[in-house]
């Protein structure tokens, strides 16, 4: 196949991702190779290897947890996988109280198309080298990328949308549909700054619509073709991005997972897996109970701070615009439906900020922050209850 993206697309790659006090998650992408070696090496310990079988049925991706025999918090560690050194520090012992400093982004837009056609590299793009050195400099411990990694729909040279054979009724296969997702997440993740990114701090991922396709579960109709995109972009994310998270795997969503950093926990929602405006479905009952038992059990139970990733902003649109452009077909009520003001979801968002608040007043200083992309906007708010609790 042509090239059309301007730093060639991902091909052999090693990446970290979740990391505790005793092990590290490894993800790696090797065409060809049938498995490869992970080492972890942590000084005064024996080094731990792991053999990561990779295969062309998860185009040639995989993820392993390298454990050591027995925890060692805060310790640096190199990985070693084909050569290829990674650093970092594990995670300081559950329930130690520890400083920390960690990346949070989202909306990897590095593209845009030429007037000729072609696409190219936006001046945007210089962002990352800043990125990596000025987190770099603040001793980061990871990154959290919160959504829309993968732009599958908006480059009319690559949009999976457009390129894909049949119509809205008559969708193309699933391997025909995986090959496109695949090819754009290959496209998307091989841009330089952002790999770099990537390979210079651990990284924990959730998507968010255009990992799919625009306003995904915000439409008013599903066709028999975005059902296809949407189980293909599923296999390309579980292959890409999920299976570097803890428990990640390939398999059906939602993707939601839980990590802690000493006394700081995060929870990561996934607001598109189940999402559904026809049926007034955000999180699911799935998600929902596993965030409930999250919240009520022992885990939770000795975190001071929790960060709860959702990429969709909480506080974002204004209740009156949502109820005056909720029922209005196209993009533009699309983008309205989105948000979890709108009329769908608007009960299950004051159903999380009670779960929260409950959770935040259950013991003294407790504190709940909400971490969101989306928007292309930076803001910050605070939220009350109404009745000053």
């Amino acid at each position: 196949m042509t090239n059309l993206f301007p730093d060639g697309e991902l091909n052999h790659a090693v990446e970290l991702g979740a990391v505790d006090s005793g092990s590290v998650r490894v993800w790696v992408r090797g065409p060809g190779l049938h498995d490869v070696t992970a080492r972890l090496e942590v000084d005064d310990e024996q080094p731990v290897s792991v053999t990561v079988p990779l295969s062309a049925g998860t185009d040639w991706t995989a993820a392993v947890q390298v454990s050591l025999p027995a925890p060692a918090p805060d310790r640096p560690f190199t990985c070693i996988v084909s050569g290829q050194r990674l650093t970092g520090r594990l995670a300081p012992a559950p329930e130690a109280h520890a400083g920390l400093t960690f990346g949070f982004g989202s909306c990897h837009r590095p593209f845009e198309t030429g007037d000729d056609g072609a696409i190219h590299t936006r001046d945007a793009a210089g962002i990352y080298p800043a990125m990596v050195a000025e987190l770099s400099r603040e001793r980061a411990r990871f990154m959290i990328l919160g959504g829309d990694q993968v732009y599958s729909d908006e480059l009319e040279p690559i949009s999976v949308r457009d390129r894909l054979p049949g119509d809205e009724q008559h969708p193309p296969s699933l391997e025909v549909a995986l090959a496109a997702y695949r090819r754009v997440s290959r496209g998307f993740l091989g841009q330089t700054g952002f790999r770099a990114l990537r390979e210079a701090l651990p990284t924990y991922c959730i998507w968010d619509d255009h990992d799919i396709f625009k306003n995904w579960g915000s439409r008013l109709e599903k066709t028999p073709r975005d059902h296809r995109m949407f189980e293909a972009a599923c296999r390309a994310y579980c292959e890409y991005q999920h299976s570097r998270n803890p428990g990640g795997a390939v398999g059906p969503p939602p993707y939601q997972y839980t990590f802690r950093h000493g006394d700081i926990g995060f929870l990561v929602l996934d607001v598109r897996g189940a999402r559904d405006y026809q049926h007034g479905q955000l999180l699911g009952a799935a998600q929902w109970a596993a965030m409930q038992d999250y919240l009520a059990g022992d885990e939770a139970r000795t975190v001071q701070t929790l960060f709860v990733v959702t990429s969709i902003p909480v506080a974002h649109v204004a209740r009156w615009m949502a109820k005056v452009f909720d029922r209005m077909p196209g993009q533009s009520g699309d983008q309205v439906r989105d948000r979890w003001c709108s009329r769908a979801f608007v009960e299950s968002r004051d159903a999380l900020l009670d779960a929260l608040f409950e959770w935040q007043t259950g013991a003294p200083r407790r504190q709940v922050v909400l971490l969101s992309g989306d928007v292309h906007a930076a803001s910050g708010f605070i939220i009350r209850r109404r009745d000053g609790r």
